[in-house]
Formats: C-alpha cells, structure tokens, sequence
C-alpha cells in the first residue's frame, strides 16, 4: 500500500533534482557561468565555440544595417578609422565592418576565448590586411592612451568579472573625440548585480569622461550605446599594429614583430603568434 512515508521521499527526490536542473540552467546557460568566475565564462565559451555562429544566426543585412551603418554614419567623413573590437568572439562585428563598402580602416579584435578566436581568425581569411586578433583580456588592454578612433564592445559587459573597470580600460584607449559603441543589457532578471539600469550606465560613462551618450532600443534584451570621449584630437587611422602594441611588462615600451612571435624592446617579453594568426597575448601578460 503506498503510504505519506513512501511518496514523501520520492517528491522530495523529485523537487531536489528540479531545483538543481533549474540551478545548473541559470548558472552554466542563462548567465553563461558569470557568477561562477572568470575561468568558468572562458571554458564554456571555448566549449561552445564551434556553434556558437550556429545558434547565434546573425543576418548580414542586419549586421550592415545596425552596426556598419551606423557606425560610419557616427564617424562620417572618416572611412579609414583604427577600430577596437573588445569581446570580439567569432568576428561578428569585424566582418560587419570589412564587408561595408565604405569602410577603409583596420579592425583589431581582442577576446579571452581562444577558440572563439579561433573561429574568428578562420573566417576573416583574406581580410588579414586590415584585422588584427588578440587572446587578452578586456581589462588589461595592450595599447597606449588615446589610442582608437572607435571602441566596440557587444553583449559582452555583463559576462565580464568587472565590467566597470573594462569599460574604463575602453575608455582609456579610446582617443579624445573618438566613438564609444558599445550594449547594456535591459533583461536583467536572470543577472541580478551584474547588469545596470540606464540611468546608471548614463552616470557612469560621464564618470568615465565621456559625453553625448545616447541610449537607444535595439533588441529584446539590449540598448545600444553612443557617446563620445571629451575632448578633440586628429583621427588616428588604420595603422599598422607595430605603432600601437605595447608591452604589458614595460607599458612604455613598443612591440617588434620578429619572426613568430612580437618580442619587447626593452625587455624579454615576447608574444607568440599562433599558426591561425591569433596574437597569444594572454601568456605573456599571465607571466608578468
């Protein structure tokens, strides 16, 4: 006879392995192991790399139409803008940009997913005259002040162990005059503390010394992002990577391409060029 005492456990059993499917959903798919550090967002992410275009399905015309566009349109007449992609994943927002037929400038993206930018360097073959890729982290950008004419970050800020002090390393690269673009998610209930209201990421980009934000719908889950850094000064260009790249050992010194690998000019610091062309910058910044 089945009695309280038999099906009791079985509900309880039941309950349980519900509660820790949900946990294990929310913590590993919905908020893509944030909360569970950073090494946990890059291992899921590399996991997750070779479908992530796949589920993703972005539309090239809408790529053109909400990201090219536009961003040309901000910077216009400029053509041939040094542009910073940070979170750049599989090149979404490069070959958004190399396929505009306007667009003259250099794109160089930076992610801490190898293979994320693995798949990346494999789909921009035969743009690698105006792309550069880089295995580093967003908070530890390898670039002198004032250094781009337009910053890029897409839904990546809130996946990030600090995203305040990323955007202020954005910021910080970013010339005076330059274009910040970048998502803030406004689907906020499966992040909590990891995500900020509009009001709270206007004040904070005037913080940063940014002004003319202008926060804008743009999907179900995020705005998009304007505003440009105070101040004024000539537009940088597409240059090549070797006038930029700084070492993150000596940050006053440059970086000299040699061979496989960038090495510093002051010290033993040295960068190794994987045969898929990506910048393995995450090793060297690691060792000092």
């Amino acid at each position: 006879m089945v009695t309280l005492n038999t099906i009791l456990p079985i509900v309880l059993l039941a309950v349980l392995t519900f509660g820790l499917a949900l946990l294990g959903w929310w913590l590993f798919i919905a908020s893509e192991g944030v909360y569970l550090g950073r090494r946990m967002v890059v291992w899921l992410y590399d996991l997750f790399a070779s479908r992530y275009d796949g589920v993703k399905d972005f539309n090239p015309i809408y790529e053109h139409a909400l990201l090219a566009q536009p961003i040309l349109e901000h910077i216009a007449p400029h053509r041939a803008p040094l542009v910073l992609d940070v979170a750049t994943g599989t090149a979404r927002l490069p070959l958004a940009l190399l396929k505009h037929k306007h667009f003259q400038g250099r794109v160089i993206g930076v992610d801490l997913s190898r293979q994320m930018l693995r798949r990346a360097a494999a789909k921009l073959r035969g743009f690698e005259a105006q792309t550069t890729l880089l295995w580093c982290p967003a908070e530890h950008l390898p670039f002198a002040d004032h250094t781009f004419d337009v910053v890029c970050s897409l839904e990546a800020l809130e996946f990030m162990p600090d995203p305040q002090a990323a955007l202020h390393e954005m910021v910080r690269v970013l010339r005076p005059g330059g274009l910040l673009f970048v998502s803030n998610r406004i689907n906020t209930k499966l992040m909590p503390g990891k995500t900020w209201t509009r009001d709270e990421l206007a004040q904070l980009l005037v913080d940063c010394g940014l002004a003319d934000a202008d926060l804008e719908p743009w999907q179900e889950d995020y705005d998009r992002v304007w505003a440009i850094k105070d101040g004024d000064s000539e537009v940088t260009g597409a240059r090549p990577l070797g006038e930029i790249l700084r070492c993150p050992c000596c940050p006053a010194s440059g970086m000299i391409e040699h061979d496989d690998r960038w090495v510093c000019e002051l010290c033993p610091g040295e960068a190794r060029i994987g045969t898929d062309g990506v910048i393995e910058w995450f090793p060297l910044q690691a060792r000092c």
